[in-house]
């Protein structure tokens, strides 16, 4: 991605027309491809001796609508129902905790014994919809279902109110949050190593209720990812210079479950993983080791690339790739023409901040072996045209499955769209106007206010 001034200049989504974008592309020297046959979407993708149907992608986005125990509420059935009669060949169910002292707003879904006959009820129902869909667009395969399974880390709340549980302090992620220092705690060493037995035992409870793959949610500055980057995390075994202690939570966790599910084939463990957060060293992943940078740092995927090369020879087959700290700097994540109310607009056009979704994931692409899949994310800005451009790059092989949340709030029937009509209705798409993670930054329940009747007011 080479240096454009005009880079720097923010412009809203202004494009009329496929041709209008092209030229801004052209114009900011962006490497993001257009292929206008979209039908390669269409294309089926092994893994885990199944196939997933198509290269279309539902992203976990929290709906925080689940019922007070954590099971899925009347609202979490309604968005999944939706997602389900879409046609997208997997779905990637948003983030689940694995405790209910963990959870980010009281209303996150939480996986316990208690309620998992709820959550085998519910994921059966969502297949049968989705299967039913896929037969009716001429898909021959299943559905694939992935849960992902968090642990919220410095933006968990307990009892209404923000209670951060940190892997190192850094006052300027607090600040961001409105809190201090002094706010929340450091986890233990001790209550990580616990933690390692939860996450197993909640990702094989998720094996049980019917899932067909289970996720070690490690991106957006929660705890996995948050423990990457705990440089200065002293006198810990998961923390501190040494790579291989930073990286000891994480990697344990899909060991163990790795040697769990050796015998189940056809289950997939994967993660989504934030490959680079912008957050200045020594306090962001994939960030290079240069002291007083402002943000966003500069980019090194050296620890990144290492991580994928060790989850890869554990067997790891698929890895949904994102970037950046949606609570801090929510461009690099999310790029959008409005922030969120009080936010302010960066000082970048949001097309730089899709092409370094693009150019990251295509990066890790091209380093790994051909039978690794990957996820890739930052379409939704797009808007209509987003089908040329996620064909673009499946065409170019830069990414084997897209995947999409904000557009699937405000249009799920997305993937259908671009099947039957080779484009996403304009009138439908998602105008990318914050108000989701306005909802989300509130705590209330998540859609969009701008195409669903149900969050308009």
């Amino acid at each position: 991605m080479s240096f454009n001034p005009s880079h720097m200049q923010f412009e809203p989504f202004i494009y009329k027309s496929l041709e209008d974008l092209k030229n801004k592309v052209m114009e900011l020297h962006l490497d993001i491809p257009f292929y206008p046959r979209v039908e390669i979407l269409q294309q089926r993708i092994n893994i885990a001796k199944r196939f997933i149907p198509n290269r279309l992608s539902i992203q976990p986005i929290e709906g925080f609508d689940a019922n007070p125990d954590g099971d899925p509420g009347r609202l979490t059935y309604r968005r999944y129902e939706r997602y389900a009669r879409g046609g997208a060949g997997l779905i990637w169910f948003e983030a689940t905790a694995i405790s209910h002292d963990c959870r980010s707003n009281a209303h996150q879904l939480v996986l316990t014994e208690e309620n998992s006959d709820k959550f085998k009820e519910f994921v059966s129902y969502i297949r049968d919809i989705c299967n039913t869909t896929l037969r009716e667009l001429g898909f021959l395969n299943d559905c694939v279902l992935i849960l992902q399974l968090n642990h919220s880390g410095r933006y968990c709340v307990r009892k209404g109110k923000k209670y951060p549980i940190k892997a190192f302090q850094y006052a300027e992620l607090d600040k961001a949050r409105g809190l201090s220092e002094k706010d929340g705690i450091i986890i233990s060493d001790e209550d990580l190593k616990e933690l390692e037995d939860i996450w197993v035992q909640k990702a094989i409870l998720a094996k049980k209720v019917g899932f067909d793959g289970v996720d070690i949610k490690a991106c957006h500055g929660y705890l996995i990812h948050e423990l990457l980057s705990s440089r200065i995390r002293k006198n810990s075994i998961y923390g501190g210079n040494s790579f291989e202690n930073r990286a000891r939570f994480f990697l344990n966790i899909i060991e163990r479950l790795n040697k769990e599910l050796m015998n189940e084939s056809d289950f997939v463990l994967t993660t989504r993983m934030s490959i680079y957060d912008g957050i200045p060293y020594p306090y962001g992943f994939g960030v290079k080791p240069v002291e007083n940078e402002k943000f966003p740092a500069s980019i090194d995927l050296i620890e990144p690339i290492e991580i994928i090369n060790r989850l890869y020879n554990l067997g790891i087959r698929l890895i949904n790739i994102s970037a950046g700290n949606p609570h801090y700097k929510p461009q690099i994540t999310r790029p959008f023409d409005t922030p969120v109310k009080g936010g302010i607009l960066p000082n970048e056009n949001p097309l730089f901040g899709v092409s370094r979704l693009l150019n990251l994931t295509s990066l890790i692409k091209n380093h790994l072996p051909n039978d690794a899949i990957i996820l890739g994310s930052g379409y939704s800005y797009l808007r209509q045209f987003a089908g040329y451009i996620a064909a673009g790059l499946t065409h170019e092989k830069k990414v084997d499955i897209c995947g999409f949340g904000r557009m699937a709030l405000a249009n799920p029937n997305f993937p259908k769209q671009l099947f039957q009509d080779g484009i996403i209705d304009k009138k439908q798409t998602c105008i990318t106007c914050s108000k989701c993670s306005e909802f989300m930054k509130l705590g209330r329940n998540v859609g969009c206010a701008t195409r669903d009747p149900q969050y308009k007011n």
